[in-house]
């Protein structure tokens, strides 16, 4: 039962979480490094994704934060920058809270992290980075090593423990991004679909 109620609530905390991301000129500097590092030999530009409010409610996809990279008129890739939950220090990781029935401070115990997705033209995942992870607990997911197990993924299932290695210490914040990326190339191929990309 206790593990029900862990899902639950952490499917609540990634369903209900803040997608409002300000892309502070730290974030920014970072962003072009890792845009740079990924195509050395290009001019590459970041142009906004146009995303109806209609498709952005229906997949939880911040517009703002959605990006096509192109090399003057190709596009190369697709950018995302996502907001997802970590935990702190005696919070969300606490059995006896995890047992107790959710209420409305639930969130409360979790704080967010941001982090960069860009997937391949065809939409499999070509480079994943934490941009900010200001919590005391969990930061060992900003790991490079262990974030490049998402490099090449393209939408099957996904699972945190066997595909995903786990990180002790680390769980919620490293379920949380694992779920997270797994929705957004789901959402990705349904822009696809769409023509929105």
């Amino acid at each position: 039962m206790k593990h029900y109620v862990f899902i639950i609530a952490l499917i609540l905390g990634l369903t209900n979480k803040s997608t409002n991301i300000d892309l502070t000129p730290k974030m920014l500097k970072i962003i072009e490094k890792e845009i740079n590092k990924s195509w050395k030999e290009l001019e590459v530009s970041r142009s906004s994704l146009f995303i109806s409010d209609h498709i952005s409610d229906d997949l939880h996809i911040e517009a703002n934060n959605s990006f096509v990279l192109l090399n003057n008129t190709d596009t190369l890739a697709y950018l995302f920058i996502r907001r997802t939950n970590g935990c702190v220090i005696g919070g969300c990781t606490d059995e006896n809270v995890m047992a107790k029935p959710i209420s409305n401070n639930f969130a409360e115990r979790y704080e967010h992290f941001d982090y960069m997705i860009i997937l391949n033209r065809d939409l499999s995942i070509r480079k994943v980075k934490v941009l900010v992870y200001d919590g005391e607990y969990g930061y060992e997911i900003t790991s490079k090593l262990w974030l490049k197990q998402f490099i090449g993924y393209c939408g099957e299932n996904l699972n945190y423990g066997s595909d995903i290695q786990a990180i002790s210490g680390a769980t919620v914040s490293a379920q949380s991004i694992t779920d997270d990326i797994q929705l957004l190339v789901q959402f990705a191929k349904k822009m696809r679909a769409l023509g929105v990309i």
